[in-house]
């Protein structure tokens, strides 16, 4: 059996029902992809490697993961911290904007108790690995660097690492700060997925074609380019291998999660021995789904409804 780690926070979500109602549910952005993963391909090991506090919230979430079929044996739980909390706010086109209550939370400091744990969370018998750049944002830089050590060793014992931009500006010091992390980001990572608006922002890039190029001065095997519009794009060096044009959903109502349910499918086809145009092609369906639903986790039903998984 495959195991994909992934290395990240998972925050409680409250959903608005009314001024004074919400829905509560469990997503993160790494966590979100495995959950996706999980549910393309249910033999596949899925891991999350985090913190969490000693908290009722923080309990029931690992309680929802196991319903999930997420492992829970890389959590580290504190008494010091709780669990992050963020609420969703949508407009009417389903674009969404989030407040956050997650400076206090306890995978700010996952790095430092996994310094100081005193037993084998079993992270080197990974096969794949994911964390992107809200799992660096989240960390202190002395907290950046151990992760960084981490992931040297994961990579040194054969593990194929994939990353995953994901900018959010507030998170950095600086658009600098930002781009000096997720650089070493890149240089470490097997598989990258960036998407053009980041590299719009951080980069001043307006093309995949200069994203390709921006990413030859690393040793990345995959580019998955997630471009809008533009459609996607996989590179293999600078060889285009997959392709797959835009298509608007039939309704857009939360984009919450559509890169991380794009990003879970896609890696977990990969694992599969799916090619790049089937695992872009099935990653692309279950985003064009998950955009047109409230929240980062399709019900289950709706997901078991696009027939999609490794054996299609």
């Amino acid at each position: 059996m495959s195991t994909l780690l992934a290395i990240g926070e998972c925050m409680v979500e409250l959903v608005p029902t009314g001024i004074s109602e919400c829905q509560q549910s469990f997503a993160g952005d790494t966590y979100n992809a495995l959950v996706y993963a999980k549910r393309f391909e249910n033999t596949l090991n899925c891991e999350l490697f985090t913190a969490v506090g000693s908290d009722v919230l923080s309990s029931n979430m690992l309680k929802c993961w196991q319903l999930e079929g997420i492992s829970t044996k890389n959590v580290i739980t504190t008494p010091d911290h709780n669990v992050g909390i963020y609420a969703i706010s949508t407009d009417l086109l389903g674009e969404r904007s989030f407040d956050y209550w997650r400076n206090q939370s306890a995978a700010k400091h996952m790095m430092e108790l996994y310094a100081k744990a005193s037993f084998d969370l079993g992270l080197k018998k990974s096969d794949w690995v994911f964390f992107s750049g809200i799992s660096l944002g989240i960390l202190d830089d002395d907290s950046k660097q151990c992760l960084f050590t981490l992931l040297n060793d994961l990579k040194k014992q054969g593990c194929t690492i994939a990353f995953d931009p994901n900018y959010r500006a507030r998170m950095w010091e600086s658009k600098a700060h930002a781009i000096e992390w997720l650089e070493r980001a890149y240089a470490i990572s097997n598989v990258v997925l960036p998407g053009l608006d980041d590299h719009r922002v951080l980069f001043g890039h307006s093309t995949t074609a200069e994203i390709v190029q921006y990413c030859t001065q690393f040793d990345i095997d995959e580019i998955v380019i997630k471009a809008g519009s533009a459609g996607m794009q996989v590179y293999c060096k600078d060889d285009l291998k997959a392709s797959c044009l835009f298509t608007p959903a039939e309704k857009q109502v939360d984009s919450t999660a559509a890169g991380d349910s794009f990003a879970g499918t896609y890696l977990a086809a990969r694992m599969c021995a799916q090619n790049p145009q089937n695992a872009l092609e099935m990653a692309d369906s279950v985003a064009s789904q998950v955009v047109q639903h409230q929240g980062a986790i399709l019900p289950l039903d709706v997901y078991h409804s696009l027939n999609i998984s490794a054996g299609k």
